[in-house]
């Protein structure tokens, strides 16, 4: 009955949305006004598992989703160091007025995990 009828679809990302029982949890509003959000989770001293949501534009849904990908099975070493070029050299074809995006998804993640060891350091962060 309804064969005929097309339905517009949107494809989310299956690392959208929030992590429940997060270890780690950051919220970042850009300058642009787009928030993001990352949710973390830790195991063995490495991101076994991270989420993210934005209320921004497609470009930042690309960048969030693809720092939580990055981010998975890294070292916190690693993500205590990520950078938004890591982002950038996945897609090449971010115009440069959207590039800001990448870099809230790296300040985002860094600041999930800041969380994170924030709470295993009963609220000290150690920056060894």
């Amino acid at each position: 009955m309804f064969s005929n009828i097309l339905i517009p679809t949107k494809t989310v990302p299956s690392n959208f949305g929030p992590l429940r029982e997060a270890d780690g949890h950051a919220k970042i509003t850009g300058p642009c006004g787009d928030t993001m959000e990352f949710w973390l989770s830790v195991k063995d001293d490495q991101v076994s598992y991270a989420t993210y949501t934005t209320d921004g534009c497609y470009h930042s849904i690309l960048c969030g989703c693809l720092a939580a990908l990055l981010a998975v099975g890294k070292p916190l070493d690693f993500i205590r160091q990520f950078k938004s070029e890591y982002v950038l050299a996945l897609v090449e074809d971010i115009p440069g007025e959207y590039q800001h995006c990448a870099l809230l998804a790296s300040n985002t993640l860094k600041a999930a995990l800041e969380d994170y060891l924030s709470r295993q350091c009963g609220g000290e962060v150690s920056h060894e």
